[in-house]
């Protein structure tokens, strides 16, 4: 195998995607380029909230919610409205590699995870508003997987040596259909091969590359549509925003005491934690989720704790890989790790 000598970090997010489906029947590719690597036995461990901004966020500064300050997709503004648009405080792998000098490119299905990450100004950023508008008019929410790996090939042919890819349709055909649906499982397949296509693309300077693989959650379908009411209970106690079946909490001035006993007396919530000095996060028990009006629509989501085992897979011929396959194999690695591991090989 040839190399330019450069070494690249490749991080790619499958969103949505859980541990258990990883294996040879259902997703060869990436059961093969775990082999030949290594994958976490029953997964990673995502956050908590278990959503795409704030795992996203997580995996691209390694600092907690409480650091990064994207606490779920929608967070409390500071004039207590709620903001839409979280942004993380901190800087990001990205960054660092444009501060040193290195290229890299970031590629995602899901357009709102530049914004999380602040990754408009990388070297290259995609898509862009003429790449959505290329798509179709209005453009689309999320850009076609076949699309965004067109963009992660011409990363890795262009010479980015950091690369971070996001591919969503497992994360959109489990809210629409559960999480083993044909629909679901017809994603997982085409994700897959984009997996193989892009380590196959990878394989010239396979010996120079960290190559990892990892989910931002997994899903769980829901089985009672009836929605688990926090923020009616918190009336007059707290402010609420649901994430699924997670919720950010932000009890009143002498509430807090009333708030956590009321909370986790609620039915069909199995927890509450602190997440930084003003908020706490409230989870729900499997196969719930929080609401207000109306059942449930979602056929499944995520958020809770049992959500939180992801994909954790690490390849590649770097020397790097020898000690990440240590730590992903020694306890369920976090998703702090991952920005770590890629300041290593790339030297910022």
């Amino acid at each position: 195998m040839g190399g330019t000598g450069a070494a690249r970090a490749v991080l790619l997010v499958l969103d949505a995607l859980g541990p258990e489906f990883v294996e040879p029947g259902g997703m060869p590719w990436l059961a093969r380029i775990a082999d030949r690597g290594a994958m976490a036995p029953l997964g990673g461990l995502a956050e908590l909230v278990a959503s795409t901004g704030p795992c996203h966020a997580t995996l691209l500064t390694g600092a907690p919610l409480g650091a990064h300050g994207v606490l779920a997709n929608r967070v409390f503004a500071p004039d207590g409205t709620v903001d839409s648009d979280p942004r993380v405080a901190l800087p990001t792998i990205l960054d660092r590699a444009r501060d040193h000098g290195v290229p890299a490119a970031i590629c995602v299905s899901d357009p709102d995870i530049l914004s999380t990450v602040n990754a408009r100004g990388a070297d290259f950023a995609w898509p862009r508003t003429a790449d959505r508008e290329r798509i179709c008019s209005p453009p689309p929410k999320y850009m076609p997987d076949d699309v965004t790996a067109e963009a992660l090939q011409r990363a890795i042919t262009s010479g980015h040596r950091l690369i971070v890819g996001q591919l969503q349709a497992v994360d959109t055909a489990v809210h629409a259909h559960g999480i083993d649906a044909v629909e679901t499982r017809a994603a997982r397949k085409r994700i897959d091969d984009i997996v193989g296509a892009l380590a196959a693309a990878l394989e010239r300077d396979w010996r120079d590359t960290l190559f990892m693989i990892v989910s931002d959650h997994r899903a769980e379908n829901i089985v009672d549509r009836r929605p688990v009411r926090l923020a009616a209970e918190m009336a007059g106690m707290a402010d609420v925003i649901e994430d699924g079946s997670a919720a950010v909490v932000r009890p009143r001035e002498g509430k807090l005491a009333v708030v956590l006993e009321r909370t986790c007396a609620l039915e069909g919530v199995t927890g509450m934690s602190p997440l930084d000095n003003r908020h706490l996060v409230a989870w729900c028990e499997p196969g719930r989720a929080f609401g207000r009006e109306g059942s449930v629509k979602m056929a499944a989501c995520h958020g809770n704790l049992t959500t939180r085992p992801c994909v954790a897979v690490v390849a590649g011929g770097h020397p790097a890989l020898e000690s990440a396959a240590a730590e992903v194999l020694r306890a369920p690695p976090s998703q702090r790790l991952w920005p770590r591991l890629c300041a290593d090989v790339l030297g910022v």
